[in-house]
């Protein structure tokens, strides 16, 4: 699927994004608590795949002097995030916020330009993500901290058979990642999981969210919801989720942190 209907896709997304991404701001809630007990004072944070800009507050409150980039590739929600600007000022006096309309995967930032670099629910849309962390270890200065969720495998279990025919890409596991982070000079990694799932009272609705989260291909899905032979197989997938009536999807949660250091000593990896 090309970038540009990916674009599209979250273009259309932004305006509702805050009432339908529920489960993507419970993960930044999680992610923020966790950086919250890290000891680091960054002077300037960027935020991968900011989307409406759900990280700003919760980053500004925790580091109040900090000037923040949002990198997203859809203007529109970077349109969406831009609205808070008088509510961000109003509470903590200033808005140090510069929105940046870009590609993950061809990011226009210096090496060395970030103390702090976050990211929530947004790796599994890199076309390459060893070659994603590989530019954010070089953007990231020395002493850095790269801290991070995304989705791993497990993700989406319930579609199991039927994951080539909808997913845009596979899902990594743990120590994927762990591999991405130590092969990138970005040492000492911390790696938790943690699981969400939601509900839905019937297929089609579990569809539409799919394509909401962007984790579909959306050819695929348009495709899907006029063909009878596809929307036939995905009830019977998740048919084996059947519970009380409703249909669940399953979303396995990688959450990880690593600092960039000088030399190649580190500790050994921790998975929590």
């Amino acid at each position: 699927m090309s970038k540009i209907k990916k674009i599209r896709d979250f273009d259309r997304a932004a305006k509702d994004y805050k009432k339908n991404a529920v489960m993507q701001l419970n993960i930044a809630d999680e992610l923020i608590d966790q950086l919250s007990v890290i000891k680091i004072k960054p002077n300037k944070i960027l935020d991968i795949g900011s989307a409406n800009g759900v990280l700003n507050n919760k980053l500004i409150n925790l580091f109040p002097a900090a000037k923040i980039v949002n990198l997203d590739i859809s203007i529109e929600m970077l349109k969406e995030s831009k609205k808070e600007d008088s509510f961000i000022k109003s509470l903590f006096g200033k808005n140090n916020i510069l929105r940046i309309n870009g590609d993950m995967d061809q990011m226009p930032f210096s090496d060395e330009s970030f103390d702090l670099i976050i990211t929530s629910s947004s790796i599994q849309w890199s076309d390459d993500v060893k070659k994603l962390f590989n530019a954010i270890s070089n953007i990231l200065n020395t002493g850095g901290l790269f801290i991070f969720s995304t989705f791993m495998d497990g993700t989406l279990k319930e579609l199991d058979g039927l994951s080539d025919e909808l997913l845009i890409n596979k899902f990594l596991n743990i120590h994927d990642y762990a591999f991405c982070l130590s092969s990138n000079s970005l040492m000492d990694p911390v790696l938790t999981t943690d699981t969400y799932q939601l509900k839905y009272k019937n297929p089609k609705e579990a569809l539409l969210d799919l394509k909401k989260l962007g984790v579909t291909k959306s050819n695929s899905l348009k495709k899907g919801l006029r063909g009878k032979g596809f929307y036939e197989k995905l009830i019977n997938h998740l048919k084996l989720s059947l519970k009380e009536d409703f249909y669940f999807l399953t979303y396995e949660v990688c959450f990880g942190h690593a600092w960039k250091k000088d030399d190649q000593l580190s500790k050994p990896i921790n998975f929590i």
